[in-house]
């Protein structure tokens, strides 16, 4: 278990912090759906790969949310 530490860092700090989090989860659901789009235009398919990727993203993006909220956001 880690340490029960107090969290003696800037208010400012702590910000950066979780906005960090929050763009990397919004990364996370959105770039897998851009990047099938593109091979659906590569490939020539309608929205096969997009609807997958976007399908991905999202499934990845809402593990991780899970896991930021059940560790008290400590990770």
């Amino acid at each position: 278990m880690r340490d029960s530490q107090p969290d003696d860092r800037s208010s400012i700090a702590k910000a950066y912090h979780w906005a960090s989090r929050v763009v990397t989860v919004c990364l996370e659901m959105v770039v897998p759906g851009l990047v099938g789009l593109w091979l659906d235009r590569q490939c020539g398919t309608l929205v096969l790969f997009g609807v997958i990727g976007f399908a991905f993203g999202i499934t990845i993006g809402i593990w991780h949310l899970l896991r930021l909220t059940g560790s008290s956001g400590e990770r």
